[in-house]
């Protein structure tokens, strides 16, 4: 072989392998997550951040507050140093979407976030009329949710401003379109003007899990809500959420009157393992449902109402309030299975049935 050209074959085959690898280095260096400091020289605010980075990558909060809006389009992870250090706050003037609703953070087009070891906190400063806070955390458009070791509270205005859909707190999903989902766990919810967590509309689900979900007492809240949605909600504390002065539509009429609920849900949904404390109404329940081991406390109309539906309670604990178990006809007959269920202390009916229409209710105990 002749000797030039062998080492000239040798030196283009280690160039083409130099390129190749070249070529192959940048790009595999792109997919890499990057992690994105804020606040930085680069990175002054949560938004600049979210706007510069690729998806996948993380934006790391040092301590403080930062006091703007986040709107966020693709798949990041968000960690703070601590939901007691880090922050993100409604600022004075909330600027609506393109739905006239506004809030504090936003995930959409499909994107799947991450956020965990912060607070997002109101209050706002509006009115019904003029810019009400909307949502502390919204999740729509396809959008993912996962929360964890994080904070949503002040989710209000001040003064208070109690308009229809106003501050809740987490709002998964909308109607008539907009699903969402969220995974949303040892979390702390509080101080809301509206509902603490929503999940809303047939294609919306979350799985809610050992989260503390606490109203306030001066106007009327709910706790968690689950619309057409699926779901689970196990091993929550959820406190203080009652019909509140002034509230002309509220009372303990299931025909006419409107009750508030620590956790309301339906078909679809599991519910377990909850401590419900300090309600109008613990548990409100509508269509095809079997709820377990979950402690009723002092809540004030009934520990649980069963409504239009069949449903059954298993090894379910009620202590104190007004009423154990309440089953409503309203639409289709009632049935509620009530299995290895103590009630204890309570000044009300142990179980007391409402019927209207023609529909019955009926209850089973078996011990």
């Amino acid at each position: 072989m002749n000797p030039l050209r062998s080492r000239s074959a040798a030196a283009l085959g280690t160039l083409l392998a130099s390129v190749a690898l070249g070529s192959l280095a940048p790009s595999s260096a792109a997919s890499q997550p990057r992690e994105l400091v804020v606040p930085s020289a680069a990175y002054p605010t949560v938004q600049s951040a979210v706007d510069a980075a690729r998806a996948g990558d993380r934006i790391a909060l040092r301590p403080g507050v930062y006091r703007e809006q986040v709107t966020i389009h693709k798949n990041l992870t968000l960690t703070g140093a601590g939901a007691g250090r880090t922050t993100i706050l409604a600022p004075e003037n909330l600027v609506a979407g393109p739905d006239g609703r506004n809030a504090i953070v936003s995930l959409d087009n499909a994107a799947s976030v991450k956020i965990s070891r912060l607070a997002v906190s109101g209050p706002g400063s509006g009115t019904c009329e003029e810019g009400a806070l909307g949502v502390g955390i919204r999740v729509q458009d396809g959008a993912h949710l996962d929360l964890s070791h994080a904070e949503v509270t002040h989710i209000k205005d001040t003064p208070l401003a109690p308009c229809f859909r106003s501050a809740n707190a987490i709002l998964i999903g909308d109607f008539p379109t907009g699903a969402g989902s969220a995974d949303i766990r040892d979390s702390k919810v509080t101080d809301y003007q509206g509902s603490g967590i929503v999940v809303l509309g047939a294609d919306s689900r979350a799985t809610v899990l050992r989260n503390v979900v606490t109203g306030q007492k001066s106007i009327s809240t709910d706790g968690i809500e689950f619309v057409e949605a699926t779901g689970r909600a196990e091993q929550n504390t959820v406190s203080d959420n009652a019909c509140r002065e002034p509230d002309p539509g509220c009372g303990p009429d299931f025909f006419t009157e409107i009750q508030h609920a620590g956790i309301l849900a339906n078909t679809g949904v599991t519910v377990a393992g909850n401590r419900l404390v300090r309600n109008q109404l613990g548990l409100y329940a509508f269509g095809v449902m079997e709820t377990s081991r979950n402690t009723f406390v002092d809540n004030e109309y009934f520990a649980m109402a069963f409504q239009d539906g069949r449903f059954t309670a298993v090894k379910d604990t009620v202590r104190g309030g007004g009423g154990g178990v309440a089953a409503i006809a309203t639409v289709v007959n009632t049935t509620v299975e009530l299995d290895q269920v103590k009630i204890t202390k309570i000044t009300g009916d142990r179980i007391r049935k409402f019927e209207q229409n023609g529909f019955t209710a009926k209850v089973t105990t078996r011990r």
